[in-house]
């Protein structure tokens, strides 16, 4: 009980700091990457836990989605760049250059589907290393953690 409650405390420290860095338009922090690093082992030890793996399966598995979480945080930034920019463009009051505008929207498309084929690459990279049911439980533990971090910032426990 008291590892729940401590993983859900760390989700949602991490979650404050991490929006509190996208609102002001910067990198997370020192303590924000503390609380990222935490989060990210407590949930590497919940998994290994959960599913049964091995230290080397859990290690293996680890490299794989460590690599994959580094290439989505990168097509994060980028689509916060590429939002930002549109913001701009589409200011009230300002006329806004459609060529500018019909760039953006193309590069956020593209960028959104490479966001949702990676999760795509990273399952086949899995599936060497664990089995179609593995595969499916660490689909669902990541899918909850997920969502109860949407739910922590819809609560009102921190801003948007």
């Amino acid at each position: 009980m008291r590892t729940s409650r401590d993983f859900a405390m760390a989700i949602l420290l991490f979650v404050t700091c991490a929006t509190a860095a996208v609102a002001q338009k910067r990198p997370p922090g020192p303590r924000a990457l503390m609380l990222r690093g935490q989060i990210e082992q407590q949930f590497a030890r919940r998994i290994q836990e959960d599913m049964g793996l091995s230290d080397e399966t859990a290690t293996r598995m680890q490299r794989v989605v460590s690599s994959w979480a580094t290439r989505r945080r990168a097509l994060e930034a980028e689509e916060m760049r590429l939002r930002q920019a549109l913001n701009g463009q589409l200011r009230p009051g300002v006329a806004a250059n459609g060529d500018s505008v019909g760039s953006y929207v193309d590069d956020l498309t593209a960028n959104r589907v490479n966001y949702a084929q990676s999760f795509r690459d990273e399952m086949k990279e899995l599936t060497p290393i664990l089995t179609p049911v593995q595969r499916g439980q660490f689909q669902l533990l990541r899918d909850r953690l997920l969502l109860r971090m949407r739910e922590v910032q819809q609560q009102g426990q921190i801003a948007p």
